[in-house]
C-alpha cells in the first residue's frame, strides 16, 4: 500500500489490518509512522501485521525491495495540488511514481495492482453522461493539472499492464467526503467545504459525492475480486446541488452555511473580474449523470448515503480549527 498517511489509504490499511491481512505501506518520512500508528491505535485498530518503509515517488531507491512478498499492490499515493498550478508538479509524481510501483510490483511477482485513480480522468471530455469506460480528453486545452496527471498515470498503467502477467484494476472516485483516520482531511475534502462557508451566495451546480470507507471499501472487493481484472470503477454515491448540500449542512447546526442561490447570470458577470469564479461559471445549470455500473454489479458495492459524511467532513473542520464559529 503506498501513501499510508493519506486520507484514502489510512481507511485501506484499517480494513486490511481487520481482516487478518499482512501489510507494508510506505510513507514519504519518518515522523508519518508515528502518525499512522496513533491514528490506527485510536480507532482501536492492532497494527502488529503493519510494516513501514520510505520511499519517493520520484527517486528509485527501495521500491523493489518494498515489494518484496506482496501478493497484491494498492497504489494510493499521488500528489494533489488544486487549481492551476505548474503541470510537472503533478504529472511528474503521479506518472513516475506509478510507473516505480508498477515495476517493482511486476518485478516481484505481484499478482494484482489496484491503482487509485481519480473521476477526473473520466469527466475531462464534453459528454454529460459518463460512466467506467469514458476517458479525460487530454487534447482539451482546459484541462487543469490534477485531471492531466490522473488521466496519464492511469492510462500510462494500463499500457504497462498490457506488456506483462500482472492483472490491474482502477478505482475512479468522485470527490470523497467523510472526517480523517488522522485528522487530516484530504486537500480536495478540505477545499470545497471551507469554500461553501466562505460564500456568500450558492452557485446553481452540482457536485458527485462520495464516503471514504466506502472507496475504501471498493478497493479491498476490487483487489479481492478476480472478476475486477482488467476494469475501471467509477465510484459515486449520488450527484447533489450545491444548495441541497448546504441544505443539510444548515439542518445540522452548521448556521454559517449560505442557502440563497445566485442567478447565474450574476455569477457570469461576477466571473468576469474574479478569476477563481470562472471555471464554476462553465458548470453552472449542470446536472451531471453517472453510471457505476462496474462497482454495483462486479463488486456487489452498493455505498451508504454521504449526507453524513458531509456532515462529518465539515465537524472535522470545526475541530481542527479550519473553520470557526
Amino acid at each position: 500500500m503506498s501513501g499510508g498517511s493519506g486520507y484514502i489509504a489510512m481507511y485501506c490499511i484499517k480494513i486490511l489490518l481487520e481482516k487478518g491481512y499482512d501489510v507494508v505501506t510506505s510513507v514519504r518520512k519518518e515522523s508519518q509512522i508515528d502518525l499512522v500508528k496513533k491514528s490506527l491505535h485510536k480507532h482501536n485498530v492492532a497494527f502488529e501485521n503493519l510494516k513501514f518503509t520510505i520511499l519517493n515517488l520520484l527517486k528509485d531507491e527501495g521500491w523493489d525491495d518494498a515489494l518484496k512478498g506482496c501478493e497484491y499492490v494498492l497504489h494510493v499515493a499521488s500528489p494533489v495540488i488544486p487549481g492551476d498550478v505548474d503541470e510537472d508538479s503533478l504529472v511528474k509524481p503521479a506518472v513516475e511514481g506509478m510507473t516505480r510501483c508498477l515495476n517493482a510490483a511486476i518485478k516481484n511477482g505481484a499478482k494484482k495492482f489496484v491503482q487509485t485513480s481519480s473521476y477526473a480522468a473520466i469527466y475531462g471530455n464534453d459528454k454529460s453522461e459518463h460512466g467506467d469506460n469514458d476517458w479525460t480528453d487530454l487534447s482539451n486545452k482546459n484541462l487543469l493539472p490534477y485531471e492531466i496527471s490522473k488521466t496519464k498515470s492511469e492510462k500510462k498503467m494500463w499500457e504497462m499492464v498490457e506488456r506483462s502477467d500482472i492483472t490491474a484494476c482502477a478505482i475512479n472516485p468522485v470527490l470523497v467526503l467523510g472526517p480523517s483516520l488522522s485528522g487530516i482531511l484530504s486537500m480536495s475534502n478540505r477545499l470545497t467545504i471551507k469554500k461553501l462557508f466562505n460564500l456568500p451566495f450558492v452557485p446553481d451546480m452540482a457536485i458527485s459525492v462520495v464516503g471514504v470507507m466506502d472507496v475504501a471499501d471498493a478497493h479491498v472487493r476490487a483487489m479481492e475480486s478476480t472478476k475486477s481484472n482488467g476494469k475501471r470503477f467509477l465510484l459515486s454515491e449520488k450527484t447533489i446541488k450545491l444548495i441541497e448540500l448546504t441544505r443539510i449542512l444548515k439542518k445540522a447546526g452548521f448556521n454559517k452555511v449560505p442557502t440563497k442561490v445566485i442567478p447565474n447570470f450574476i455569477f457570469k458577470f461576477l466571473a468576469l473580474f474574479i478569476p477563481s469564479m470562472r471555471s464554476i461559471a462553465k458548470r453552472l445549470g449542470t446536472f451531471e449523470t453517472l453510471q457505476t455500473k462496474n462497482a454495483n454489479e462486479v463488486l456487489e458495492w452498493f455505498p451508504n448515503s454521504a449526507d453524513i459524511e458531509i456532515i462529518n467532513s465539515a465537524k472535522q473542520l470545526y475541530d481542527v480549527g479550519i473553520l470557526k464559529n
